[in-house]
């Protein structure tokens, strides 16, 4: 399961269930899942590519490593460009630091009139 919110709109939770072993979160870039869509995309622990098999569907492989091993995890091509252009239309590629409060909040922290916040 895909989960997008504005509230930290630069990346993409990602919900996987195993029946009998939970589920996992993980958090994955926007950026990464659209770059995965036309070409390999990601280094490291997490990378997301488009795989095409004939007579099958397109899809995006979505690989997770650690430790441990690794986690291939296939999604639609189609059903993920749709998520991806939804979640566009919520918070357009590139206004994402916009909506950011952050330098805000830093502002105030470090602003020496005001009084510091209080810890609750």
């Amino acid at each position: 399961m895909l989960r997008y919110s504005t509230d930290d709109p630069l990346v993409v939770g990602l919900i996987v269930s195993r029946p009998g072993h939970g589920s996992t979160d993980w958090v994955i870039s926007r950026d990464l899942l659209s770059a995965g869509l036309t070409g390999t995309a990601g280094i490291g622990h997490i990378t997301v590519e488009p795989v095409a098999e004939q007579s099958a569907p397109l899809r995006v492989l979505l690989r997770i490593r650690n430790k441990v091993g690794e986690a291939r995890i296939h999604i639609d091509h189609q059903a993920l460009l749709l998520y991806l252009q939804r979640s566009h239309a919520m918070m357009p590629f590139g206004s994402e630091a916009q909506t950011r409060q952050a330098d805000t909040e830093l502002d105030q922290l470090l602003d020496e009139d005001q009084d510091p916040p209080v810890a609750r």
